[in-house]
């Protein structure tokens, strides 16, 4: 019985040592995911900023408009990977509220758009008449809607 009992407690002291290192291991990839990731995008935005302070023509606006709300997108994905994730146990958390459908699909439309364009190919969207303009979501998570657009 006491051989018993002394197997199981190394068995716990093992498991909460690796419990331990577990979590050491995570805070270390967020920090290095928070650095590493952050300070380029940060780069990158301030950069699109003064590409469109240059004022650049139709075409070229079309596409730095497009890297500045991609950029946008994936600064806000880094954000509740590294942010959230650690403050809310590995749960994302929707903020529910009213936006506007239609815009969201023209921005996805365009990003698509370039995309296309780019590698030589034609683009056409339809959207049915009857979708609604407003919808209740969390709009942050439009990225994920945009990933579609990439992915096809």
């Amino acid at each position: 019985m006491r051989d018993k009992l002394v197997a199981q407690n190394q068995t716990l002291q093992q498991a909460k040592q690796d419990a331990m290192r577990a979590s050491q291991a995570r805070s270390s990839f967020q920090t290095v995911m928070s650095k590493g990731l952050r300070n380029p995008m940060h780069s990158i935005m301030g950069l699109l900023s003064i590409l469109q302070d240059e004022k650049p023509n139709g075409q070229q606006r079309i596409l730095v408009d497009t890297m500045v709300k991609t950029s946008s997108v994936l600064s806000m994905l880094i954000n509740d990977v590294v942010d959230d994730y650690s403050k809310d146990n590995g749960k994302f958390l929707l903020e529910m509220r009213s936006f506007q459908l239609h815009g969201m699909i023209k921005e996805i439309a365009c990003l698509a758009k370039c995309l296309c364009v780019y590698k030589d190919y034609d683009f056409d969207i339809n959207v049915d008449k009857f979708l609604p303009n407003y919808i209740m979501g969390d709009e942050r998570q439009t990225g994920v809607t945009g990933d579609l657009a990439y992915d096809r």
